[in-house]
């Protein structure tokens, strides 16, 4: 059975796509580095926030992310992260944020993304694979 690809042009289209709305460690960190300002939510629990999250990431369950939206600023890109990149938190947060106006991108590869190219956290920097609370 032949795997059917669609026109060169639909894949141009999905992954500019993509791209616009995803957002890779490196790029964050060198961001980060160069004083860019985002606001960044950690989607795991609360507990493994409290071990080791991304610098300057806020700790918001996605259960608890409307009563939230108050406290995030409009203006500045939310970059959503969740446990890994097989957890679908982060994406579903970025559906409720874009929906409400917000400037949003998901982090490619979650948290393990982050801690495996040995980047800055603050707390510990164990690796959190996906649980039962992933989405």
């Amino acid at each position: 059975m032949a795997v059917e690809t669609k026109p060169a042009l639909d894949a141009v289209a999905y992954f500019e796509h993509k791209l616009a709305f995803e957002i890779g460690p490196v790029e964050l960190k060198m961001g980060l580095e160069k004083g860019e300002k985002y606001q960044i939510l950690d989607l795991r629990t609360a507990e493994l926030f409290s071990k080791g999250h991304i610098p300057t990431s806020h700790n918001v369950l996605y259960d608890q992310l409307e009563e939230k939206l108050s406290k995030l600023d409009q203006a500045v890109t939310t970059v959503v992260y969740c446990y890994d990149e097989l957890c679908y938190l982060s994406a579903k947060a970025a559906v409720v944020l874009a929906k409400k106006g917000y400037k949003v991108r998901e982090l490619a590869g979650g948290w393990d993304g982050w801690v495996s190219r040995e980047f800055a956290v603050e707390g510990e920097s164990t690796k959190s694979s996906c649980s039962s609370s992933c989405g």
